[in-house]
């Protein structure tokens, strides 16, 4: 059987996420190069695989997939296993429910307040070598803060966000953590321990680890 393939970039942050979950699964994957910085990812022959122009595009078979989210959750199902159900749809309704809730969370709570650091701090700088605009990055941070306060109050409860193991909804937030700790501002999870743990737990895991090694630390 021919492996999957991923249209994009490693250092793309929703590329990483679906090359996390590969990794996490162990599958045999093909990473197609998409060169963002000169406009592959608009070009026709991509955009019959995402019809908006953007990066990943998943392949499997005849089946053509896009946003990387859903990408990953169809990666932890085809490849779920007794001892390895990271969307813990095996474990009952509640459990699955868990990961549901903090998945959404990163998306509608984490990645908003986050991700304007990481825009302001490296991506337009380097993209468009713009300057940061430090009234986002302030504005950014104070809501950071409180969502990491919120997260801090659960992880004294379990060891995971979704329980005491890990699962899909931990794993979801590596990608732009991760260059979160690469600005000036990473110090700012020195205020919460049992994220600042919970983040060097899921940076020791060894996929995380092989993802890493094709994501700059340097900027």
């Amino acid at each position: 059987m021919s492996p999957v393939k991923v249209f994009g970039h490693p250092m793309s942050t929703n590329v990483a996420r679906v090359l996390l979950c590969l990794e996490e699964v162990g599958a045999e994957y093909e990473l197609v190069p998409v060169d963002f910085l000169a406009g592959e990812h608009s070009s026709p022959q991509h955009v019959q695989l995402n019809p908006f122009g953007k990066i990943p595009a998943f392949q499997d078979g005849e089946l053509v997939l896009f946003e990387s989210r859903a990408i990953a959750k169809y990666i932890l199902r085809k490849y779920r296993t007794d001892d390895l159900d990271l969307l813990r749809e095996s474990r009952g309704i509640e459990e699955s429910a868990m990961v549901d809730v903090w998945t959404e969370v990163e998306a509608q709570q984490y990645y908003p307040a986050m991700s304007p650091v990481v825009f302001e701090c490296i991506i337009y700088p380097v993209m468009r070598g713009a300057a940061t605009n430090q009234i986002v990055v302030d504005e950014s941070l104070d809501r950071l803060r409180g969502v990491l306060g919120v997260y801090e109050a659960r992880l004294e409860k379990s060891r995971y966000l979704a329980g005491d193991s890990v699962s899909f909804a931990d794993l979801n937030h590596f990608p732009f953590t991760f260059y979160f700790m690469a600005t000036p501002y990473a110090s700012l999870f020195d205020e919460f321990p049992k994220v600042k743990a919970w983040w060097e737990g899921l940076m020791a895991r060894p996929a995380v680890q092989r993802v890493c090694k094709n994501m700059p630390t340097e900027f």
